[in-house]
């Protein structure tokens, strides 16, 4: 199968690695927000469609806010709720042309010890598949890694682990159990595993990556330890 056309050029790279530099800086203000804990989904989804255009940029997509329950839905659509619980925030910028892509999960509130040891395990699912990458590996041996150390949570990972990024939000190589592609080297891909609880709560830790011969590097770099407001 022929995925040369997702191998990009250091032009490229650089473009995309540009664009993933702006959406840092925007979730830098995301975090640094004084009333953060007081507004709804909407408000937040609109002060990121503002900073984004503050950087004379376009939206990768429309922005993903969703609180509590509606985290449980990996493309809920923000709503009048109030931030509260786990608050999964994916939003990329375009970049002349080029586009990033990045999910964090905050907390508004209090998280339970349970709370955390979840947030804690999505997180070493994201970190265990990247450790895994490596040009000439199976895409889908790369999944399973990741649904691995989920373990029990795994059933409730209920979309692949990433895709390609470039020009276009979802590009090839896709990463999931069924995936025949191959990674190589300068494939700019995202690592997003998930685990969503039906009306409860949705956690998602997303990066913007590119494959290299030593391994897996971030693009995206804000901090994934897990913030809470």
């Amino acid at each position: 199968m022929n995925n040369m056309a997702s191998v990009k050029t250091k032009k490229e790279i650089s473009l995309i690695k540009k664009a993933c530099e702006i959406t840092d800086c925007i979730f830098s203000e995301i975090i640094s927000l004084v009333n953060l804990n007081d507004m709804t989904e909407k408000e937040l989804a609109k002060f990121i469609k503002s900073r984004i255009k503050y950087y004379k940029c376009k939206p990768s997509f429309r922005a993903i806010v969703a609180a509590s329950g509606g985290a449980s839905t990996p493309h809920h659509k923000p709503a009048q709720n109030k931030l509260k619980g786990f608050v999964v925030i994916d939003f990329g910028v375009i970049y002349k042309k080029y586009m990033s892509d990045m999910t964090r999960t905050i907390y508004v509130g209090k998280p339970s010890e349970k709370e955390k040891k979840i947030y804690n395990l999505v997180l070493k699912s994201q970190q265990k598949a990247k450790e895994a990458i490596k040009p000439i590996i199976k895409c889908r041996d790369v999944d399973a890694v990741s649904r691995k150390v989920l373990g029990k949570w795994n059933k409730y990972f209920i979309h692949g682990l990433g895709h390609g990024v470039g020009t276009r939000i979802h590009e090839m190589p896709r990463l999931n159990k069924k995936s025949r592609y191959y990674l190589k080297r300068d494939m700019v891909i995202t690592i997003e595993p998930g685990v969503y609880v039906k009306r409860k709560f949705g956690i998602r830790i997303e990066d913007t990556c590119i494959v290299q011969k030593s391994g897996c590097i971030n693009l995206t770099k804000s901090t994934k330890k897990l913030l809470t407001f």
